[in-house]
């Protein structure tokens, strides 16, 4: 018998040991992505990880490595939700591949982080290599004091630097305490200063004004024109984080609303390199089909600073100290699928806190347990947002994007 029949013999003998559900392990798969639109695309893409585990012919969970064209190793996440998440670049009208084999990947650095700060009020916030947020949390709440919105903190730098940015401002808390015990004030300012997330070390700050307000992003009820502030989280879990998404559910106090008790809830995703954070909300408790907006915070009465447009709202915030900081934030609340309407709303008891009102998005007739989907975010001069223009410009080129999706599939080789 020749040697390569010998061979199928003894593989088809060896076949018929192996269960009817299992397969012999394949070498690789390919991840591929297909941009149907003319410019160019770089963005977190999403695979089914069941697919891919399956294709390759092992158990789902297995380890697995992701390579690019290159044969060098790719950073990947697979998701709360079972998804495989691959950054890739594909070219106007273009494919791009990445490779999927059986391994254990090298360790990757991650681009996204989720923080929950008990020692700063219950924070909970989060960051990509571009911007990072925050959410107030239980003390905060109990605490009396009204910040109700998402605020923003700036960045001027890749890395993750919010638990760094946590620690300075602790120590300088320390350190402001221990002046002010030894009767050393007049050195209070200038040590505080040196490690406060307030100021600009090289690597950005947090000067965005939240306040009573909607800050950058939150969505709330509406009862006739008015907005019925959301108070601070209640409970959080965070459901991914690293290397490419991070993913956070926040839930809300039970509040009386109309005769209703209503509890909120939010699911909160940021990837890697985006400018916008996707949000997902939903109440329950709603008797009836409720009103509902999201929005952003505005300070200033200049008409150029505000653009409402069909299915974003965009601002120029001029920061808590404009003269100071000679730059400004820009932020937004993005609807791909529509909404109903944009519109300014001011509220007079707001004036006293230096806000002129809120620049809102609507969503009419909300039902209960009702999923409303949008997305928020904010940039500025130094993390790749030169001015306005350049801000509206990202938001249209994000809605295209969004309207047009990579359309991904696993190709098993």
């Amino acid at each position: 018998m020749k040697i390569s029949n010998l061979f199928s013999s003894l593989l088809l003998t060896f076949s018929a040991f192996i269960p009817s559900t299992y397969t012999l392990a394949s070498t690789k798969v390919v991840l591929s992505a297909t941009n149907t639109t003319d410019t160019q695309r770089l963005e977190v893409a999403e695979f089914d990880a069941k697919t891919v585990w399956q294709s390759l012919g092992v158990e789902s969970g297995s380890n697995i490595i992701v390579k690019d064209l290159y044969n060098q190793e790719v950073a990947y996440q697979i998701t709360h939700d079972g998804k495989l998440l691959v950054e890739m670049a594909v070219r106007p009208r273009g494919e791009a591949r990445m490779i999927v084999e059986p391994g254990i990947a090298q360790p990757m650095r991650s681009y996204v982080d989720g923080y929950f700060s008990h020692w700063r009020a219950d924070d909970f916030t989060w960051e990509n290599d571009r911007c990072a947020y925050r959410a107030y949390g239980p003390a905060l709440q109990r605490s009396g004091e009204k910040a109700f919105g998402f605020d923003v903190w700036m960045k001027s730098t890749d890395e993750l630097d919010v638990r760094r940015r946590y620690q300075l401002h602790r120590e300088a808390c320390d350190e402001r305490d221990e002046l002010r015990r030894k009767g050393r004030k007049a050195e209070i300012d200038a040590t505080f200063d040196r490690k406060s997330f307030h100021i600009d070390h090289g690597r950005g700050l947090d000067c965005y004004n939240v306040g009573p307000s909607l800050g950058c992003g939150v969505p709330a009820i509406m009862l006739g024109d008015s907005i019925v502030m959301p108070w601070a989280f209640k409970d959080y879990e965070l459901l991914d984080n690293g290397p490419l998404r991070m993913t956070v559910e926040l839930t809300y106090p039970e509040v009386n609303i109309d005769s209703q008790t209503i509890t909120e809830h939010r699911v909160i995703t940021l990837d890697k390199g985006s400018f916008f954070n996707n949000m997902t909300v939903w109440y329950d408790g709603l008797r009836d089909k409720t009103n509902v907006c999201s929005g952003v915070v505005v300070h200033t009465d200049k008409a150029d600073d505000l653009t409402l447009a069909k299915n974003y709202v965009a601002y120029c915030d001029p920061t808590d100290s404009p003269e100071r900081h000679n730059f400004q934030i820009y932020v937004a609340t993005v609807y791909p699928d529509g909404t109903d309407k944009t519109r300014m709303i001011n509220d007079p008891w707001h004036k006293k806190q230096g806000i002129v009102g809120n620049a809102v998005g609507m969503k009419r007739g909300i039902k209960n347990g009702e999923r409303w989907n949008y997305w928020f975010g904010a940039s500025w001069c130094k993390s790749g947002t030169a001015d306005k223009a350049a801000w509206i410009q990202q938001i249209n080129t994000f809605i295209n994007n969004q309207n047009h999706p990579l359309l991904t599939k696993v190709v098993k080789e």
